[in-house]
């Protein structure tokens, strides 16, 4: 990537494909040298003869990388006013990555006011079939989701390898590294997730607790998104089971626990001592001792790993 001599935009959409096939990872220096390039040849403030589409993406990936870029960037798209054009709004590919550049403006912004702008002009060119049946696939797909840097990347990579495989033209052993890259982190989740299972089945709680939600899986893809990185196994692992825990304590404190029984089992988490267990009830017993073994467990294998790192 630091070797070519491709253009700008076709860095910047080859960076944009890299990381929503979930690739991101395994290139983050590389595209961080490509993006400081970039940011010290550019000049933001005369865009002229530059693409919508081009401007957009760039201020779009900037903004996703921590990138002091300015809302000035789109000052040539906008009237004398300060509003967008209407001339701008055929070029759906423009208008689609100003759609999504949108949603990373910040408080007080007025990119944010482009949001609506090409969100309705994309629907009416829809609508109206000014687009090719791929283009209102990706378009739709992009209006009726989360914005790329809210979603869950291991999910978004699924469909987009999907959606990649179909534009022309496209870089095959970059989507053969996407496939064989997403097939071995599903792989590795799923081992996560037997280790996970074996745990929920040694506490026990969702047989034994019939009222309580039973949301593991729910939990572990929760996991994922908070850290996409494939090399915090452990953190998804801890992580889902202290969600896990709070789904179960919260359906016991909104649904089946009286005030009597909560006040107890508050005042025994508290004390963390396990004599507490005497004054509660049998399904706050069997809580107390899972919560009280995992959140153990947990801190043995913390301190455990800090001692190993200090020999």
């Amino acid at each position: 990537m630091n070797g070519t001599n491709m253009e700008p935009l076709n860095l910047l959409e080859l960076i944009d494909d890299i990381e929503r096939l979930g690739l991101s990872f395994k290139f983050e220096e590389d595209i961080n040298k490509v993006l400081l390039k970039i940011v010290s040849i550019e000049n933001f403030e005369n865009r002229t003869g530059k693409s919508l589409h081009e401007t957009a993406l760039l201020f779009g990936i900037l903004r996703r990388h921590g990138f002091d870029v300015s809302q000035d960037i789109f000052m040539s798209f906008k009237d004398e006013e300060g509003k967008f054009k209407v001339e701008i709004s055929n070029d759906v590919e423009g208008m689609l990555s100003l759609y999504e550049a949108s949603y990373l403006s910040f408080e007080g912004e007025n990119v944010w006011e482009a949001n609506a702008f090409s969100r309705t002009h994309l629907m009416n060119l829809m609508k109206e079939g000014l687009m090719d049946a791929k283009m209102a696939e990706k378009v739709r797909h992009v209006l009726e989701g989360l914005p790329y840097h809210r979603s869950c990347f291991r999910l978004m990579a699924r469909q987009y390898i999907n959606r990649y495989d179909k534009i022309e033209p496209h870089n095959l052993l970059l989507l053969e590294l996407a496939k064989l890259d997403f097939n071995m982190e599903q792989s590795s989740y799923q081992n996560e997730l037997k280790e996970l299972s074996r745990w929920w089945w040694d506490i026990g709680l969702s047989r034994k607790l019939k009222f309580v939600r039973d949301r593991l899986v729910e939990t572990f893809i929760w996991s994922l998104a908070i850290f996409p990185k494939p090399q915090f196994a452990i953190c998804h692992k801890e992580l889902t089971k202290v969600g896990y825990l709070i789904t179960i304590l919260n359906d016991i404190y909104d649904i089946y626990g009286t005030l009597d029984e909560l006040e107890l089992f508050t005042d025994a988490i508290e004390r963390w001592n396990v004599n507490s267990i005497n004054t509660l009830p049998d399904y706050l017993v069997l809580c107390f001792l899972a919560i009280y073994n995992t959140v153990n467990g947990m801190a043995y294998d913390i301190i455990c790993e800090e001692l190993h790192f200090k020999m």
